[in-house]
């Protein structure tokens, strides 16, 4: 195990990464104020909080996988009995021992030809020893398999096994990604089939001279409920055509969801506003919430009263105006005869030119089948610059809206005088069920810094006098992407915790050490003012006792004393971009764990780069997984040294051979 800084070369200028839109500059110190009462966290008895953690090993593993097939580590899966599923894609499966089952899955049914790729799920043993069996779809049609949901409440036995995975077509138009459900579980009995699958279509934008993929193809944001129905989103985001969240029934077929307010008839016909209010003769088949702010159907009130009415806005203030959160770019409610209002909403913002919006994430709740979704918007600021507003939904499983929540003040008294507006882009990337305590994770991310900013960990007005890990934003770059977590009451959105995830700059000045043993003598973020870096997350998970898990990427990343690959410390040597895997606390007060996954480089010189992407996690008795893949160099060779590996099973590898799959697993 390496228990002492890495020793080999990083090159990357301390600077934040591109963004979705403009920097923005200025320092934020943020006078957040706010009191209330907590609220109630509602909901059903949560399992036992010894319960829904199971696999895992007593020994720390951290392994490649593969033989030159360019194989990436997606995601992962532990099932009740204790056993594994990773899952991802390769170009070949002649890495895998000899000997192990394989079964081939139809893809019939998903329009794809991704050429030479193959998703696959592999099926471990609890120690990750042996590799049990191996389920793929045929070579050249789908790029990987990319998620894996279950209808179980963690801690039950393992339900009906859902993925999803990465298309690829010629026609641009019909892109995206699938969704399937398995025959069986692998608890129960090895997959054969399919049941069903269905393409979930997301276009490219057409914004001028756009060239990547649609968020909504790389995010593939969707869950499944206990009814096995799954709500999923597609579309182009900050586009000018479609973008909708909509649900599939168990057997795959489009639903109705009765308290969404846009439906279809089979023949293609429109319906705007409640089903029960539906007065044709041709039946409605499928329902969608439309993801594009300027049109019927979409999160906007249909009355003046829902328009002008104020509400709680979740953290001590009730000053928040209109019952759904896209009246804030309006002037007026979303009626039958007039939905587009054009104009500036109360606090001075409008919608941009491109009205879909961007679903970060969905998370269903299996225990009532309660849907929450996270999603951004384009807008424009007051002054006419261009900007990114966040929001998330909670809802009944019929479609009625429960809450939403901006996730800070749209109205605040700073320096005295009241401020409107919320310069940072901010977007939310992922969002997760808390069962132990009855709350919503809420993974977010800020482009900026400036004065209104996500809400302050030292500043919840339900825990008067608390504080988190990384209570606040400091530093003045700007030009950086920096992540934020936050835990909201299921019943009401309530602001329950806080804390940024945020590294430092390799250039920044640290603080007082934080007091706990576990944070091994790093400076706390919450004494001085240092400088952080960007700080993007790529998976988050929580387990049955509120412990939140992710994986993100940083620069100086804080270590715990207990991580298998330490940071260096500014005094020991330079920092290098790196991946890493990170536990919070329950209440997100201290880390329970954090670790580098790379390979190590040298302090005293700039040169190689981060070289291991991480981008899957899911937790384990005693530890967590973490699933990823090491990068290739311009020469198509492994990228700088190799990680260091431990406990390395009989068909994994000790060394990358080109591009090849990561899986750790971390005890602590």
């Amino acid at each position: 195990m390496a228990t002492t800084p890495p020793v080999n070369p990083g090159n990357e200028a301390d600077s934040g990464t591109p963004g979705e839109q403009r920097p923005d500059s200025g320092i934020g110190n943020p006078a957040d104020s706010g009191t209330g009462d907590p609220g109630t966290d509602g909901g059903s008895e949560p399992p036992p909080l010894d319960g829904g953690v199971t696999g895992g090993t007593d020994r720390t593993v951290v392994t490649y996988a593969g033989g030159g097939g360019n194989e990436r580590f997606k995601t992962a899966l532990v099932l009740s009995d204790g056993t594994v599923l990773v899952a991802g894609g390769a170009t070949s499966l002649d890495w895998v021992p000899a000997g192990v089952p394989r079964t081939q899955l139809s893809a019939a049914g998903i329009q794809s030809a991704s050429a030479g790729n193959i998703g696959f799920i592999l099926h471990l043993s609890a120690d990750l020893r042996s590799l049990l069996r191996v389920v793929h779809f045929p070579q050249g049609t789908v790029r990987d398999i990319k998620r894996l949901r279950t209808t179980n409440v963690p801690g039950q036995p393992t339900g009906d096994l859902y993925l999803s995975g990465t298309r690829d077509v010629t026609d641009v138009q019909q892109d995206g990604y699938f969704l399937a459900r398995l025959d069986h579980d692998f608890v129960t009995a090895p997959p054969s089939a399919t049941r069903w699958t269905y393409d979930v279509k997301c276009p490219p934008r057409q914004a001028a001279n756009y060239t990547g993929e649609s968020a909504f193809k790389n995010l593939q944001p969707w869950d499944v409920g206990s009814d096995g129905k799954v709500v999923f989103a597609r579309g182009a985001e900050f586009d000018f055509r479609w973008a909708a969240i909509e649900r599939l029934t168990a057997d795959g077929t489009e639903d109705l969801v009765p308290e969404w307010t846009a439906h279809w008839t089979a023949a293609g016909a429109e319906f705007n506003g409640l089903a029960a209010n539906y007065t044709g003769t041709e039946p409605l088949v499928r329902s969608a919430l439309v993801m594009k702010a300027s049109r019927k159907g979409s999160l906007r009130s249909t009355t003046q009263a829902d328009f002008d009415v104020l509400l709680p806005d979740g953290n001590g203030r009730t000053d928040r105006k209109g019952r759904f959160p896209d009246d804030y770019y309006f002037t007026g409610p979303c009626t039958a005869t007039s939905c587009t209002a054009s104009g500036r909403g109360y606090t001075g913002y409008k919608i941009s030119d491109k009205p879909t919006q961007r679903v970060g994430s969905i998370a269903i709740d299996r225990r009532n089948n309660h849907v929450y979704f996270g999603y951004s918007t384009q807008s424009v600021l007051p002054d006419g610059n261009p900007d990114f507003e966040p929001a998330v939904v909670a809802m009944e499983p019929g479609g009625r809206l429960k809450w939403w929540s901006r996730l800070y003040h749209e109205q605040l008294e700073h320096q005295g005088s009241l401020v409107k507006t919320s310069s940072p882009d901010q977007y939310v990337d992922h969002v997760a069920i808390d069962y132990a305590t009855n709350r919503l994770v809420v993974l977010a991310r800020a482009h900026g810094n400036n004065v209104i900013n996500f809400w302050s960990g030292n500043k919840v007005a339900a825990s008067p006098g608390a504080t988190s890990f990384h209570h606040q934003f400091t530093g003045t770059h700007g030009n950086i992407h920096i992540s934020w977590l936050g835990k909201l009451a299921q019943a009401d959105g309530t602001l329950a915790a806080a804390s940024w995830v945020a590294e430092y700059s390799d250039d920044a000045t640290l603080g007082t050490p934080y007091a706990e043993p576990i944070h091994d003598g790093w400076g706390s973020h919450n004494t001085g003012w240092p400088n952080l870096n960007t700080t993007r997350v790529s998976a988050l998970e929580v387990d049955a006792r509120g412990l939140v898990y992710l994986t993100a990427e940083g620069r100086r990343t804080i270590t715990t004393s207990n991580a298998y690959m330490k940071m260096y410390k500014p005094a020991q040597g330079r920092s290098a971009w790196n991946h890493f895997v990170r536990v919070f606390e329950p209440d997100l007060k201290a880390l329970r764990y954090s670790s580098l996954l790379r390979g190590p480089w040298e302090p005293t010189v700039d040169g190689g780069g981060e070289n291991v992407v991480l981008e899957g996690v899911f937790p384990v008795q005693g530890g967590v997984l973490a699933t990823g893949w090491h990068k290739l160099d311009g020469s198509n060779l492994p990228l700088s040294a190799p990680l260091p590996v431990t406990e390395v099973p009989a068909w994994g590898s000790s060394t990358p051979v080109g591009e090849s799959a990561v899986l750790a697993h971390l005890r602590f």
